[in-house]
């Protein structure tokens, strides 16, 4: 499962429409796991055959302290609003296009670590959608975990 370091990041949610919110990280990581089941065949005994399986979501998992929120219009939201889509994320749009399936919103990471020969890196995890929200007010960390609709992340270097 790769998994980031957090600190020289930020994280977006964003909506299907042209709403965000960034959090700047002061501690924090971020993992996933794309899967790609196959099934193999044996005749009598011996592999001969492989094929692709069911599809698996992505799993994701976000452990976080952040400094500061930006939203792009209006009043600025909590992430717990943007994901219950409540609040001042209430009118939010979803980022699945399919209004039928449970709110989802993309979440963009963009790592800049600041030194080269290192390069900048952005990972998009589309339509996101939580299966758990844990808070620790002791040490200030927002976790998360939940499915992307996608087998796959979106990885960039820039």
């Amino acid at each position: 499962m790769p998994q980031f370091d957090l600190k020289k990041a930020t994280v977006t949610f964003l909506d299907g429409d042209s709403n965000s919110l960034t959090l700047k990280v002061a501690e924090g990581t971020l993992s996933y796991d794309e899967k790609k089941p196959r099934k193999y065949t044996k005749d009598r005994g011996i592999l001969s055959g492989v094929m692709n399986a069911d599809q698996e979501p992505v799993d994701v998992k976000i452990d976080l302290i952040w400094e500061f929120l930006t939203a792009s219009s209006g009043g600025t939201p909590t992430p717990e609003d943007v994901l219950k889509n409540r609040g001042e994320a209430s009118g939010w749009v979803s980022s699945d296009s399919d209004a039928c399936n449970p709110f989802a919103v993309d979440i963009v990471v963009a790592y800049v670590p600041n030194c080269s020969p290192t390069q900048n890196e952005r990972i998009t995890l589309p339509t996101f959608r939580y299966e758990s929200i844990q808070h620790d007010f002791k040490n200030g960390v927002l976790a998360l975990t939940g499915k992307c609709n996608v087998t796959e992340a979106n990885v960039a270097r820039y």
